[in-house]
């Protein structure tokens, strides 16, 4: 008997180890009413098992709400239906909200997109593949201590100020060291810029400017085109979080002048992320946003630590943290002890019709 239930105890394993696991993959609502859904995470997600038939990966969506006071219902409900692994898409502003739920190792997350300082450090089972705001500020300033100096407008998007105060005190501290800058910061609802009514604040003797924004808004490259518009040789720089087609597009003639921080490779410069994005837009007929190279990285590590028999959250977490370097489709990632990642930047000067 002892022997038959060692038996039955070992093929009951090796079938968990064989049975499909379900991932929510975020799809974030519009920030604006009557803005599309872009599809960009879930698609990349079904490229991805299209591509890996094998994994034991079935998805289901994930909705990020527009407001971040519901981020963690959200979570929640999909918590109550089973679901134990999320590569979430959610912006500073809603994982912060959301992060007790990933407390006492009931669900795991591997984020794509939120970089507050507010995540960092935490013994959870929350992890991201996108390194720290302070890595990313401290960057974008070395950046412009490197350029002549002058008037720098900075716009601050008030919309997710979770990211954007961080990421302010932080930028504003290291710009400082080389004083070639005098700063004017405006704080602005950047997703519901008005050209006209909002025109004022681009109109200064400014010698630069830095969109210190994200969530892939279109409209940033319609204020970029506006300032280019008033300032045709200023450099403009944008985060991460704004390298879309759609803001460049928005931004027609500005893209000359705009630089995009990144920790991804570009594809102009790099043959493999070129040749996926190509895959991609074949398949789907568009151009994915950056994010989805950091999603389709989430996705490569879930599908390793899960084939490698881990069943739980807290075996996914031990897999993830216990190797130096995980390496992926568009880089290596390397955790620390918090499941956070440490990351190198560079700068992209994007050109139409081709982003990233």
């Amino acid at each position: 008997m002892v022997g038959l239930s060692a038996l039955a105890g070992l093929l009951y394993g090796q079938l968990q180890r064989n049975w499909p696991v379900v991932v929510a993959v975020g799809i974030d609502y519009p920030v604006l009413p009557g803005a599309a859904v872009d599809p960009s995470d879930r698609n990349t997600a079904d490229l991805f098992l299209e591509e890996n038939p094998r994994s034991r990966i079935r998805l289901i969506n994930h909705h990020n709400p527009a407001d971040p006071a519901a981020a963690a219902a959200s979570i929640q409900a999909l918590k109550r239906q089973g679901v134990r692994f999320f590569i979430t898409t959610q912006a500073s502003s809603h994982a912060v909200p959301s992060l007790t739920e990933f407390d006492d190792g009931q669900a795991l997350a591997i984020n794509v997109s939120a970089a507050s300082n507010q995540l960092s450090g935490r013994d959870d089972h929350f992890l991201r593949v996108v390194p720290d705001v302070g890595e990313e500020q401290r960057a974008i300033a070395a950046l412009l201590n490197r350029l002549p100096g002058g008037r720098l407008l900075v716009l601050q998007d008030t919309g997710n100020l979770t990211y954007t105060d961080p990421a302010y005190a932080i930028f504003s501290r290291e710009l400082a060291l080389s004083r070639r800058w005098q700063v004017q910061r405006q704080p602005l609802p950047v997703a519901w810029f008005d050209p006209v009514r909002d025109r004022q604040l681009l109109e200064g003797n400014y010698d630069a400017l830095y969109i210190l924004a994200g969530g892939f808004v279109p409209v940033i490259g319609n204020i970029a085109q506006l300032f280019h518009l008033l300032h045709p040789e200023a450099p403009i720089l944008l985060t991460p979080w704004a390298n879309s087609a759609a803001v460049l597009q928005n931004a027609g003639p500005a893209v000359q002048r705009i630089q995009i921080a990144s920790f991804l490779p570009a594809r102009q410069q790099d043959p493999g992320t070129d040749a996926y994005l190509k895959r991609f837009e074949r398949r789907f007929g568009y151009q994915p946003h950056a994010m989805s190279l950091s999603v389709h990285q989430a996705l490569e590590l879930l599908d390793r630590a899960l084939a490698s028999g881990a069943t739980t959250p807290a075996d996914v977490k031990h897999h993830l943290l216990s190797q130096a370097e995980h390496p992926t489709r568009f880089g290596p990632i390397r955790f620390d002890a918090s499941g956070d990642v440490v990351g190198s930047y560079r700068f992209i000067r994007p050109s139409l019709p081709a982003a990233l």
